[in-house]
């Protein structure tokens, strides 16, 4: 699940947003993480929402399916 908030990610041709309620495993994540579909209104129901899960926090993580050196690449393009 992507979050589109600015023109960093470009939708392709017919493509719309919806939305939805998400959050981000941690403060500062997107645009290179995914993000987790989610009602949890406080910390407590995120804690339990995570405890509950079949995938681990970090699965939405894109730089890991990236190609070798995708972190350098991503310093020059300034994501960092």
């Amino acid at each position: 699940l992507i979050m589109v908030d600015d023109e960093r990610i470009k939708l392709e041709p017919g493509q719309k947003p919806e939305m939805r309620k998400v959050r981000f495993r941690t403060l500062g994540c997107w645009p290179l993480t995914a993000a987790v579909e989610s009602d949890a209104s406080d910390i407590d129901a995120v804690v339990t929402e995570t405890l509950r899960s079949k995938i681990s926090e970090r699965a939405g993580r894109l730089i890991d399916h990236d190609q070798a050196g995708a972190m350098e690449m991503k310093k020059r393009e300034g994501y960092f």
